[in-house]
């Protein structure tokens, strides 16, 4: 079946594939549409469109690339919180430095002590106490001042 831009047959199953990206596997992405498949559609449209032909609606065509420019716009958004929320956890992370604290692992277990010493692996700050490593998420709670001034 042909819709009104040229593209026939199932336009989300091959736009992917046409571009790419159909073998890509996603981790972590739920099932549905993402940026890049938008975009993907998006581009495989404009690909077939014929802008001088009376049937066709230029306004719409406007809409898409705002809607597009839009798209980058919140895209580059998304990115700046996401790094501002990680040196944010960092800064936080190195302000733990010589405080006491308690941290749980992955089996549950609490664990009570002084942050010695604070590695960035990834961008994620670990802390280390009681000579173990912890993600700053095990961070449960921090006490007010360390043992020595408190």
């Amino acid at each position: 079946m042909m819709n009104s831009y040229g593209i026939t047959g199932n336009a989300t199953a091959a736009a992917p594939a046409a571009y790419g990206g159909g073998n890509r596997p996603e981790q972590g992405k739920q099932p549905g549409m993402d940026s890049n498949l938008f975009l993907q559609l998006l581009v495989a449209q404009m690909r077939y469109q014929d802008p001088l032909s009376s049937d066709q609606d230029t306004g719409e065509m406007v809409t898409q690339l705002a809607m597009f420019t839009l798209l980058e716009q919140v895209i580059k958004l998304q990115q700046v919180a996401e790094n501002q929320g990680h040196v944010i956890e960092q800064s936080a992370a190195l302000n733990l430095l010589n405080r006491q604290v308690e941290v749980v692992d992955e089996n549950g277990t609490v664990f009570s002590g002084l942050v010695t010493a604070i590695n960035f692996q990834g961008g994620q700050p670990f802390l280390t106490v009681n000579d173990e490593e912890f993600p700053y998420a095990a961070l449960i709670k921090v006490e007010e001042g360390s043992p020595d001034n408190g």
